[in-house]
């Protein structure tokens, strides 16, 4: 798959992943607090732990990945400027 990184193809991957973030994060105030499964009880509050943990980590790596596709959009745009002013420098010495 080949996608072209401009602007506005950069801000839609990187506030998906901003929103992705936002929505696991709200949806950590709606795991119970207290569990009563009986005789299982300790293990469901283990593993409602451990998906709390990996959704708090995959909320992070959403973040940062929302940090990095803006910031290779960024040194995208300062490198078509800098080769656009060296093809400028090179058409002047040309005249």
């Amino acid at each position: 798959m080949t996608m072209r990184l401009d602007v506005g193809s950069a801000e839609l991957v990187a506030g998906g992943h901003d929103e992705a973030a936002e929505r696991i994060d709200a949806s950590a105030t709606g795991a119970p607090g207290r569990v009563d499964a009986g005789y299982g009880t300790t293990y469901v509050v283990d593993i409602l732990a451990a998906v709390t943990q990996t959704a708090a980590e995959i909320a992070v790596m959403n973040i940062g990945v929302a940090m990095l596709v803006r910031d290779v959009v960024d040194d995208l745009g300062l490198t078509e400027s800098a080769v656009g002013e060296q093809f400028d420098a090179m058409a002047r010495l040309g005249e």
